[in-house]
């Protein structure tokens, strides 16, 4: 007779079965669940992250884990293949598993559905494809990169350009709130899930991806350069560096700065809906960049429509370090050169001028003005008549500051779009296309504000022609232009190089000037000039689908240049000399009151402005010590 065993022991015992029996069923389902999509089983070691071994070969760490989530959640086309679809079947059936083969990406693969029956598929018609295009097999065999092979012996070729293909997001295709996707596979289900069975949820995201591109622009022109950018690969073949020159496109930059939707290599070289597999070579009469169909890429829908064909000729890839000879580089250097001899000049004067105040000179002059100042303040319209800027010219002053911060906010970080910073400032636009509508509009605001500025001008001077000299000649259009403030006369020029002359210790007496001194004057044409080129070659480039009908492709690229260094030249202008004479400079820190009340401080006046207090004085009939001025 067996033992008697207490009713604690046996209850303990139950549970222990129980929960051992829980735990081998739930086991049991999990493995199900996971072999329903591994069949055979390979992420039970494979989805750890650190499944990896030292190659004895090569001293390389070979990473051997796939991630879990490809598989079950479905999240590429491959992720409904058994690994031994693509691996040799012999030689990873067994743990370890045996020396393996190099993929074949062309070999038959078994493709599972839950709701079809399997099917075979392979990728071997697009190895016949490539045999055609520009990237036949034979001439990928050929490549030698610079830091020595990139694939192993027996590796496919369609590496160089694939990796393990993800689906893109599949929620652009569906209407309405992030979510809706779900209710939209739920009324698919009406139909496919039994009736016409369909995997609706895979189906969905396969279309999508193949909808939109195969990778975003900037990572497509990254799979470019591996051969396109290789040193050796370029002088092998005799090409030039075209991703390099893609990326200092506009269109690169775009990318860059995070525009999905600009041009890419494969927008031009592969025509709309066409193959890529199947991608020419310039030369062939049936490819898309041949001379006869460029064009075509220009002006599809997505890119510009409407545009003339000769939009063709501008030249994509022009790289200006390279062109040397050509006018595009001859125009650049210009540039550069006219940047140099306009910058130099006026900031040697600045410099000048601050020795000046370092040393405490003051030339002789001085205190008789100061003394002519006196006089004017004490006459009741005194103050005012010693203003240099009137109110509209103060309100177009800062209106011109604001629209030009704008414009360099919205323009310069397409000239930079490879920092960080660049993308910083873009994104706090709301993205390239809004920050390239901002600077559109603002450009627009500030050529209407020029116009009426000339338009004032202008008709200040048609009033003033009619007016009569000492000698009771009409003044004309030429005279009453000279007659303006801002005019640049001879005699500028002459005091100058006196102001020059003054500065270096060679002349004892500093020239007087009126209103406006002539680096002032300067500065005003420099800006008259400078919104007239940028504002030009800026309307050529935003409408380009219209003036591609007045003007060549090759008219674009010289107007992206002429309008990209003059930016810089107005930015260093403005950003260096100008804002130190307004701000910075002693005499006038922290802000210059001129541009705010348009009054200019009593010591300025006298040191800069000698003759247009004399002027001033001479107006208000107070009387002046000629003799005494010496």
């Amino acid at each position: 007779m067996s033992p008697r065993i207490p009713l604690s022991t046996r209850s303990a015992d139950r549970t222990r079965a129980l929960t051992s029996f829980a735990l081998a069923a739930v086991l049991l389902i999990g493995l199900a669940a996971v072999r329903a999509e591994d069949r055979d089983n390979c992420l039970y070691c494979h989805q750890f992250p650190g499944l990896s071994r030292l190659d004895p070969n090569d001293q390389r760490i070979r990473l051997f884990y796939v991630d879990p989530a490809y598989t079950h959640a479905q999240r590429g086309p491959h992720a409904r293949l058994s690994c031994a679809d693509c691996h040799e079947r012999s030689e990873v059936a067994v743990v370890p598993h045996l020396p393996v083969t190099p993929v074949n990406c062309t070999r038959e693969c078994h493709l599972v559905s839950p709701t079809a029956p399997e099917r075979r598929f392979s990728h071997d018609n697009i190895g016949r494809m490539l045999e055609m295009s520009v990237h036949s097999p034979d001439s990928l065999r050929k490549l030698e990169f610079t830091g020595g092979p990139l694939l192993k012996p027996g590796q496919s070729m369609c590496l160089y350009c694939h990796d393990e293909p993800v689906f893109s997001d599949a929620s652009p295709l569906v209407p309405g709130p992030a979510h809706a996707s779900d209710r939209l596979f739920d009324r698919c289900d009406v139909c496919h899930l039994t009736q016409v069975p369909l995997d609706t949820r895979y189906f969905l995201r396969h279309v999508s991806s193949r909808l939109a591109p195969a990778r975003p622009t900037l990572e497509m022109a990254q799979v470019c350069a591996v051969c396109h950018s290789d040193p050796k690969v370029l002088a092998d073949r005799q090409m030039p560096d075209a991703v390099a020159s893609y990326v200092r496109s506009f269109h690169g930059k775009a990318a860059l700065l995070g525009d999905h939707s600009t041009a890419g290599c494969v927008s031009c070289h592969v025509r709309a809906g066409e193959n890529a597999h199947l991608m020419l070579g310039p030369g062939d009469p049936r490819s898309s960049v041949h001379p006869d169909h460029v064009a075509d890429s220009c002006r599809s829908t997505v890119c510009h429509p409407g545009a003339d064909k000769s939009l063709a000729n501008t030249a994509v890839h022009l790289d200006l370090p390279t062109a040397r000879g050509t006018i595009d580089f001859t125009l650049a250097a210009l540039f550069i050169l006219l940047t140099l001899v306009s910058f130099g000049p006026s900031s040697v004067i600045v410099l000048l001028e601050l020795a000046q105040l370092v040393v405490n000179r003051h030339h002789h002059a001085k205190a008789y003005i100061h003394t002519v100042l006196d006089r004017i303040l004490q006459h009741r319209d005194g103050r005012h008549r010693l203003q240099r800027f009137t109110r509209l010219q103060r309100v177009q002053h800062w209106t011109l500051s604001f629209l030009f911060t704008l414009l360099v906010l919205t323009g310069f970080p397409l000239k930079f779009a490879d920092q960080a910073w660049s993308a910083a400032i873009i994104n706090g636009f709301g993205g390239l296309h809004a920050a390239r509508t901002v600077h559109h509009w603002a450009g627009v605001a500030l050529i209407v504000g020029f116009s009426l500025h000339l338009a004032h001008i202008l008709a200040g001077v048609i009033r003033r022609s009619r007016e009569r000299s000492a000698e009771g000649r009409a003044l004309g259009l030429w005279g009453a232009f000279n007659r303006l403030p801002v005019a640049i006369t001879p005699e500028d020029g002459r005091r100058g190089l006196q102001l020059v002359a003054y500065l270096l210790g060679l002349r004892k007496d500093r020239p007087m000037f009126g209103r406006f001194t002539v680096t002032e004057k300067f500065e005003y044409f420099g800006v008259m000039w400078g919104t007239t080129v940028l504002g030009v070659t800026g309307i050529l480039l935003w409408l380009v689908e219209y003036s591609s009908h007045w003007v060549t492709g090759r008219v674009f690229n010289l107007a992206t240049i002429i309008h990209t260094y003059e930016a810089f030249l107005a930015l260093i202008h403005v950003g260096i000399l100008h804002i130190y004479n307004v701000i910075l400079a002693p005499t006038v820190f922290p802000l210059s009151r001129a541009t705010v009340t348009g009054d200019t401080p009593e010591h300025k006046l006298a040191d800069e402005h000698g003759e247009f207090v004399l002027q001033v004085a001479r107006d208000l009939n107070i009387p002046l010590e000629a003799d005494n001025r010496e």
